[in-house]
């Protein structure tokens, strides 16, 4: 299939350049330019036609950027590219819909009339269940799920109510960009009338050479992070049958 769309807003998936979909492979090897996040490693990059122009656009924990200012600086190439008739690739780590402001990119295009296209990619948490055999849902025992992001508003978890219902109820919560927070949403979550038993597993470089995972309990969280550095990028999966079949 030809491509027809200006600009490609494409899921990179974890890292791993072999879950990366055939749309996806299409649009890298036939782009003119590639606005690319903080991915791992370069080899999904190497994958693009020769004389693609490549710049990063992404973002790093406590890297100092205004989110604003970058995602505008995001916007602004949109516009510069595609007055230049170049087909431009926004290759986004992950899936451009989960945590990855794919909204913002896609409401951008359609108010300014840019032709796009949105192409899905292996979100993180879902790569980590597969990986490490952990079942998100089972027949009987968890029936639904949760993605959630570990941000704060105004230092509080504002989904706090809604995480410790999914889990009361049996079922898990995925939890991106919490690492840092987690021993604090440990907590909240246990005087939410979580029980402190429900299994947290902190599964880290998803799809890479050196991914792991580390095992330990809500109750156990602060401990165990003041004996253990899990590596970042890392995603958590919580709930009673979040553990290894």
């Amino acid at each position: 299939m030809g491509i027809s769309h200006l600009i490609s807003i494409v899921g990179a998936g974890p890292g791993d350049p072999e879950l990366l979909t055939l749309k996806a492979v299409d649009r890298l090897k036939n782009a003119d330019v590639i606005l690319y996040d903080a991915l791992a490693g370069n080899e999904i990059l190497d994958l693009a036609k020769p004389g693609a122009e490549k710049i990063y656009v992404g973002k790093l924990h406590n890297d100092g950027q205004n989110q604003v200012d970058r995602q505008n600086s995001i916007h602004a190439k949109f516009l510069k590219f595609s007055k230049q008739n170049k087909t431009v690739l926004r290759l986004k780590a992950g899936d451009p819909m989960i945590f990855g402001r794919g909204a913002e990119e896609v409401r951008f295009c359609r108010e300014n009339n840019l032709n796009y296209e949105v192409i899905p990619g292996v979100t993180a948490g879902i790569a980590a269940s597969a990986f490490f055999d952990i079942p998100l849902t089972e027949r009987g025992k968890s029936s639904s799920l949760l993605f959630c992001s570990g941000q704060r508003e105004n230092g509080c978890f504002s989904n706090i109510d809604s995480m410790a219902h999914v889990l009361n109820s049996g079922s898990s919560a995925v939890v991106y960009m919490g690492l840092n927070i987690l021993a604090d949403l440990a907590c909240a979550l246990i005087k939410n009338s979580v029980e402190s038993s429900t299994p947290v597993q902190i599964l880290s470089n998803i799809s890479r050479m050196n991914q792991s995972i580390c095992s330990t309990t809500l109750g156990n969280v602060s401990t165990f992070l003041e004996q253990n550095e899990p590596d970042s990028p890392a995603t958590i999966i919580i709930g009673k049958h979040a553990t290894q079949i």
